[in-house]
């Protein structure tokens, strides 16, 4: 009977704290980035609070998301300090119709980790993803288009 108030416990609990961790991904200094309404389909909060709502999987990096990664780390990773170290960055990009570029937002996890050299860093990467143009690929027409990816720093 003890196991089964655990387990019935661990039900009820369960969903809060995957909610919880899945908020603190999609969040940074704007407010929640996204809102999933399916696996296909998304609601991406702009950084003005404008809310789209963008069909999933419908643009790709030209060679591939590991090729956007070496990209980055090789074209725009500068040293920072001495004791910083890999971590995951997450990054979110919303493009127009004509693949216009039109933000790019990041979390990097766990936020109380986010220190100044970091924050550094993942301006470099950012800049480097506004540096993209002309290298992404649609597969749909449609009005908006989102690429979310994750890779951990060197």
């Amino acid at each position: 009977m003890k196991h089964l108030g655990l387990l019935l416990t661990l039900l009820i609990f369960y969903p809060f704290y995957v909610y919880g961790q899945y908020k603190e991904i999609a969040c940074d200094k704007y407010g929640q980035i996204y809102t999933l309404i399916n696996d296909s389909t998304i609601i991406y909060n702009t950084k003005k609070g404008k809310k789209l709502e963008i069909k999933l999987n419908q643009i790709y990096f030209t060679g591939g998301e590991d090729e956007l990664k070496e990209y980055l780390r090789n074209g725009y990773y500068k040293s920072g300090a001495s004791d910083d170290y890999g971590y995951r960055a997450f990054f979110f990009m919303l493009f127009n119709s004509e693949l216009k570029i039109k933000e790019v937002r990041s979390v990097v996890l766990p936020l109380s980790q986010f220190t100044k050299s970091r924050k550094k860093r993942i301006k470099q990467y950012i800049k480097g993803l506004k540096c993209t143009k002309f290298k992404w690929i649609k597969k749909t027409g449609q009005k908006w288009y989102a690429y979310c990816f994750s890779f951990v720093t060197d």
